[in-house]
């Protein structure tokens, strides 16, 4: 891997990640990389799904008329990554229905975007191609 600089992972960091999870539940909030299918439990998806998977915000955007307020599933919020909100046209967070997607690009060359999840006030770096002269290289 190019941040290991052609090295062996080191096995804490293995461990590290073996260790973590695949989505974390917090009050009426959950918070996953990929995505779910909102109408079945979230310990019932393939790990494949819950990273990769792009089909929920794909769901919300077909979900929502309007203005109408929709909701997927029982939880109040979803936190979504994985899909970056550049192929939306924009470099802010997309929120549909009760999915927050939250990736705006800082892989590619958009931002990186933290947010406060209760108040969904939320703070962005500079273009990342501005803060690494140009594209940072792929892992």
């Amino acid at each position: 891997m190019a941040s290991y600089n052609g090295g062996p992972m080191p096995q804490a960091h293995i461990d590290f990640l073996k260790g973590g999870q695949l989505w974390i539940e917090r009050d009426e909030q959950v918070f996953v990389h990929g995505g779910f299918n909102p109408d079945i439990s979230l310990s019932s998806h393939s790990a494949q799904a819950l990273v990769w998977d792009r089909r929920l915000l794909d769901l919300a955007w077909k979900k929502q008329v309007d203005g109408y307020k929709c909701q997927l599933g029982k939880y109040k919020d979803i936190f979504v990554g994985h899909t970056t909100t550049e192929l939306y046209n924009t470099l802010q967070p997309v929120h549909v229905c009760n999915v927050w997607n939250i990736d705006t690009g800082a892989g590619w060359s958009g931002k990186l975007t933290i947010m406060d999840v209760d108040t969904k006030e939320y703070w962005q770096a500079d273009l990342t191609p501005d803060l690494y002269d140009g594209t940072p290289d792929r892992l």
